[in-house]
């Protein structure tokens, strides 16, 4: 499988750097946190592990965070995740972030799987066909993550848009905690756009079904 380049040297990166910040933050909200009542901005819900996707109440959600206002996309999300938006700045590139983050499962839980989409504008000088061979992103994912263990590649095609995107699976180890990601790709005529499922492997069945019926829903607006 392939993905485009210019993906390589930005959002491959960009994303599990932000993706890290909520594994650290957790990890030390929860080691500082005497009693649950100090996370009331995240609340102690109670989250049925073996729930699937269809037990989920869902909610519409739309994104207006787009650096060049043609971006959006509208998606379902469940009711009880929490979103944050946010836009970086880096070289001559503007990256949006929207990020869903689950509720805590319980007051000893280290870590808050979320869903993270990452839009980037597609420069002029590339095409849609331009693209790269995946191990080159296997191996930068390699070099940054402990005990990093590569485990899926395959096409999928994002239902309304009926476009190929390119997805990945990999497994790796940060701050005494297990974890797994799936990523998917997605190339338009407009925009370079990261879908990225981050969760605890032991609670990654889980969550994927969650993440795909997310991607499922999406309908991009530009």
């Amino acid at each position: 499988m392939q993905l485009l380049k210019e993906a390589n040297s930005t959002l491959i990166i960009l994303l599990p750097c932000l993706l890290l910040i909520f594994i650290l933050v957790s990890v030390i909200e929860n080691t500082n946190s005497e009693r649950p009542d100090v996370m009331d901005s995240f609340l102690f819900l109670s989250f049925n592990n073996n729930v699937l996707a269809q037990d989920t109440d869902w909610i519409d959600y739309t994104s207006n965070s787009s650096s060049n206002n043609k971006s959006n996309f509208t998606t379902k999300i469940p009711s009880s995740w929490q979103i944050t938006e946010d836009r970086l700045r880096q070289a001559n590139q503007t990256v949006d972030n929207v990020v869903f983050l689950s509720p805590k499962e319980g007051p000893n839980d280290l870590f808050q799987e979320n869903i993270v989409f990452s839009i980037q504008n597609r420069t002029g000088n590339i095409s849609l066909t331009d693209s790269t061979d995946t191990r080159d992103i296997v191996e930068k994912l390699d070099a940054q993550y402990n005990e990093f263990s590569f485990e899926n590649q395959s096409s999928i095609i994002m239902d309304d848009l009926k476009i190929s995107a390119e997805s990945i699976i990999y497994s790796f180890k940060d701050s005494g905690l297990s974890f797994k990601t799936k990523q998917v790709f997605l190339t338009t005529e407009n925009d370079i756009y990261i879908f990225s499922l981050l969760a605890e492997q032991d609670q990654f069945d889980n969550y994927v079904t969650i993440f795909d019926k997310v991607l499922r829903n999406i309908r991009l607006t530009n």
